[in-house]
């Protein structure tokens, strides 16, 4: 009865715990990069259950090392909320489940249960700056050797970055056709894979490795296909393919490679007979001192929801004035204010923004501004790089992206991030920096960083994301147009200090 009373107690402090968490990880679920998700929990219990047999006679909780997985998942939990990193807080989520196996099973028992928890882990989906850095390079690899497959096969076809050419239809190699949600379901599917079908450890390795090269040539064969219904059937078909069907057939085709690459492995180094604990999966154990240390552990989440409630009661959300007010009109340039729908706006999570486009005068040159303020800053609505808003469609690649250092002489009043941007026939020059609570940064890990500081020492987390973009002329050199906007930000940012709180 204890031992009931005592899991009950620990899943229901786990919920409270994380139940402001729960709407952002089903989100993250149902996009079309992670819907895989839905099925690692049940995937994970099935394999647990596989493994009961496993299972020592003797089971002995590791107290020592549960309490420091239970610390640690304080830590991430904390860290997470306050610098607005939702995958710590998921890390966290995931950390508390093993605390609470080797609460109750302990060391011993992780040769049944190491593998359980890291198909898990595959319920996490990675932060976002991992996104962007693996979509940014599986886009080209995916263009580049779909374009390879195309010439083999005797297609003309011309690539410029990201955008095949094929005479006919221009295929833009965006974020969604970068190839990363096959990645991680791949990954997940070979270490299945290499765990039934393969007992020896370095062919489970070889079926692993094989995984990304796996879904990466399959991503660029979908492409390489649309190419070529493109040029030998229609237009259309190659549009329905690639919209429709191709995700599911792909996708089959990766499970043909693996397993065909699980069944080579096996004829070339053979099975060895797998060693079970035998027939007879009973156990015994110190029901009382599990029990109680479950307790504990329940008492500790209990601690920390306390905790992040006295976090959040103490906030502190500084006085402002409204962007409603910010002028339109800044010396030289005459701007015009723009008005997001509905959906826009719950995508940024601002508490107020300044969106329009500023003209100036003498020389025609359009600038556009956006600027996000939050009022507090926690996962799913903080500031966040805009490389991945700026490449999130419309066929954009990035060129460069640097820091250039503050030149009060040339008009630059502190350092800001450059981004470069190009498409056939266009180029995007665009500065940001996050200002926030006195600080202008232009590093978005050093501004977590910060967060995170600012909000147990000052109990601050507001703070703004400025944008100011400009599209180059034909023959316009970077310098030139870095020096159109570098005039306009002097007139700009001194305007800026009402509206963000030092």
């Amino acid at each position: 009865m204890a031992a009931v009373f005592s899991f009950i107690s620990v899943l229901a402090a786990w919920i409270a715990l994380y139940w402001d968490s729960f709407p952002p990880l089903l989100r993250r679920w149902n996009t079309d990069d992670y819907s895989y998700c839905w099925l690692v929990v049940p995937l994970a219990l099935y394999v647990a259950w596989q493994r009961k047999d496993l299972l020592p006679k003797v089971i002995t909780p590791s107290a020592g090392s549960a309490y420091a997985a239970l610390l640690l998942t304080g830590v991430l939990f904390f860290l997470g909320k306050a610098s607005a990193v939702d995958a710590l807080v998921f890390v966290s989520m995931w950390l508390c489940v093993v605390a609470l196996v080797l609460f109750i099973y302990g060391w011993r028992s992780m040769k049944a249960f190491f593998f359980p928890l890291l198909v898990l882990a595959f319920a996490v989906p990675p932060p976002p700056f991992i996104n962007r850095t693996l979509t940014f390079k599986l886009r080209l690899i995916s263009s580049d050797i779909s374009v390879r497959i195309m010439q083999f096969i005797d297609i003309p076809v011309f690539r410029e970055g990201n955008v095949i050419d094929l005479g006919v239809i221009q295929l833009h190699v965006v974020d969604a056709c970068s190839g990363l949600r096959y990645v991680f379901p791949t990954i997940l599917l070979g270490i299945l894979m290499g765990y039934w079908f393969n007992t020896r450890t370095w062919q489970r390795v070889l079926v692993i490795l094989a995984t990304v090269p796996t879904a990466i040539f399959t991503n660029a064969l979908r492409i390489a296909i649309v190419g070529y219904l493109a040029r030998n059937v229609s237009v259309e078909t190659a549009e329905s393919f690639f919209h429709d069907a191709s995700g599911i057939v792909i996708y089959l085709l990766s499970i043909v490679l693996l397993a065909a690459c699980s069944l080579l492995l096996n004829l070339i180094g053979g099975r060895k007979p797998e060693q079970r604990a035998g027939s007879r999966p009973g156990y015994y154990g110190q029901p009382a001192g599990r029990a109680l240390h479950v307790f504990l552990m329940a008492v500790v989440l209990g601690v920390y929801f306390a905790g992040n409630m006295y976090l959040l009661s103490g906030r502190v959300v500084p006085q402002r004035v409204s962007f409603d007010n910010f002028p339109m009109a800044l010396g030289d340039y005459a701007g015009k204010r723009e008005y997001y729908g509905e959906n826009i706006l719950k995508s940024l999570g601002s508490d107020d923004y300044l969106a329009g486009v500023f003209r100036d005068d003498k020389s025609g040159r359009d600038i556009l501004v956006l600027v996000t303020y939050y009022d507090y800053q926690e996962p799913q609505r903080a500031a966040h790089n805009p490389v991945s808003c700026l490449l999130g469609g419309g066929g954009w690649s990035l060129a460069s992206s640097r820091d250039i250092p503050a030149d009060p002489e040339k008009g630059l009043p502190f350092r800001v991030r450059r981004l470069l941007l190009d498409k056939p026939g266009e180029r995007l020059l665009a500065f940001y920096w996050f200002q926030q609570r006195g600080r202008v940064i232009t590093d978005e890990y050093m501004n977590k960083i910060y967060l995170a500081l600012d909000s147990i020492t000052r109990r601050r987390t507001d703070g703004a994301l400025v944008r100011v973009e400009l599209l180059l002329r034909d023959n316009e050199s970077v310098e030139q147009g870095q020096k159109v906007l570098e005039n306009f930000i002097k007139s700009f940012s001194s305007k800026l200090k009402p509206y963000i709180p030092e």
